[in-house]
């Protein structure tokens, strides 16, 4: 029997590349088929993801929807990797949660003011990897 090339990764391997991570992608539906995707620098605390943004179509689209997709992904040493979460994203909006996030120390590479900070809980969590140039 062939070892099949494309391999689930656990829960806690998926985790535990999320944390490795500081960048990664936010998808997000308002309604009327149209879905965007958002590049987002983040932070994983207490098995949720957060990430700060300013006012604008990301944030009004977190508000109205919730619904979110998050994913990562990477390629070293010939094994690329993904990670896809699935769950609700919320505006934290308490001064009391705004106070502990800050203290996470999220990186940003833009200048922007982004004083609105969002949670995705997730729902499912789900992860691959297989070596580059492996038969399919």
């Amino acid at each position: 029997m062939v070892d099949h090339p494309l391999k689930h990764l656990t829960e806690d391997q998926c985790w535990a590349l999320l944390r490795a991570h500081e960048f990664g992608r936010l998808a997000l539906s308002a309604g009327g088929g149209e879905v965007d995707i958002f590049p987002v620098n983040f932070v994983v605390h207490e098995g949720k993801i957060y990430f700060r943004t300013a006012p604008g179509q990301k944030l009004s689209q977190v508000v109205i929807s919730r619904r979110a997709a998050f994913e990562i992904d990477e390629l070293v040493d010939g094994v690329a990797r993904s990670v896809v979460v699935h769950g609700y994203a919320s505006w934290l909006t308490s001064e009391q949660d705004i106070a502990k996030m800050e203290a996470l120390n999220l990186k940003t590479y833009l200048s922007l003011s982004k004083t609105n900070w969002v949670e995705i809980e997730p729902t499912s969590i789900t992860g691959r990897e297989f070596e580059i140039g492996q038969p399919s």
